[in-house]
């Protein structure tokens, strides 16, 4: 049974759904913002931990500020507001794509509250051997989206996805730009913040977190598949192969949590759920 409430943070209501029994695992969504996107994975977890997925502030049912640009270190404040409303002091914690760009924030300002991370594909472009091309590109993104509006502003975001299947009707929609919910929002206020972020991975690797990086088999070399081996390569910690593409929690739920669960076993071997 899903179970959801609301936590006030910070000026915004947090909205967060959660099921299932165990240790807390805190899901953090990227472009969207929205809870829904872990709705099926969260089925498939839930019978070894207690799944917490929310609507990041200013998405779907959670409130904030929409006339300001996204705020990492806000975002990563709001993910501890979440695990503290449902009594944790600790949580394991996994983002994809601008959600693990908010989990490595996460994990450089607030490394107590992460039992162990999973960051899977974080677009931090400008780690990236060509960072210009890549940063470019965000700029073109962006820029469509002020001068043509969100529907085309995706499809030029689509054109550097790698591995979906245009046989698979949802994955080839997503493959040719169809907007998703939150789509103005995440064009106008978290696009660049989160596709421009530079992680402090010093700090991150100081801090001692538990975690791997991980990206999709399909994904390939992808711009935000060789962040993920580059920030594994400068943290010293695992870089984990994962089923599907970037959204492979969505096509490839079962596999992808089993996945999921190894991953984060490997690095709580002792306390492994």
């Amino acid at each position: 049974m899903t179970t959801t409430r609301s936590v006030h943070t910070e000026g915004a209501d947090i909205v967060y759904d959660h099921e299932g029994t165990g240790p807390l695992l805190l899901m953090i969504s990227g472009g969207g913002g929205a809870s829904e996107h872990y709705a099926r994975i969260s089925g498939f977890l839930a019978e070894h931990y207690t799944v917490v997925r929310y609507d990041r502030r200013g998405n779907s049912r959670s409130t904030g500020d929409t006339t300001v640009d996204l705020d990492m270190a806000q975002q990563a404040r709001d993910a501890v507001a979440v695990i503290r409303a449902l009594g944790g002091d600790e949580a394991y914690v996994f983002g994809n794509s601008g959600g693990a760009d908010i989990a490595l924030q996460l994990a450089a300002d607030h490394p107590g509250i992460i039992r162990a991370m999973v960051a899977h594909e974080p677009p931090t472009s400008p780690l990236l051997p060509d960072a210009d091309a890549w940063l470019a590109f965000a700029d073109r993104v962006y820029g469509t989206f002020t001068a043509e509006g969100a529907e085309a502003a995706c499809k030029v975001f689509a054109t550097e996805l790698v591995g979906f299947d245009a046989a698979n009707p949802q994955q080839a929609r997503v493959a040719e730009g169809e907007m998703t919910s939150n789509a103005e929002f995440w064009l106008a206020r978290e696009y660049l913040p989160l596709a421009t972020f530079d992680p402090d991975l010093d700090t991150i690797r100081a801090n001692k977190v538990a975690m791997a990086t991980a990206a999709g088999r399909e994904s390939a070399g992808a711009y935000y598949a060789r962040t993920a081996r580059i920030q594994a390569e400068r943290l010293g910690c695992p870089y984990v192969e994962f089923p599907g593409n970037h959204l492979g929690f969505i096509f490839e739920a079962a596999s992808f949590a089993a996945a999921l669960r190894r991953a984060l076993d490997d690095l709580t071997p002792a306390t492994a759920s």
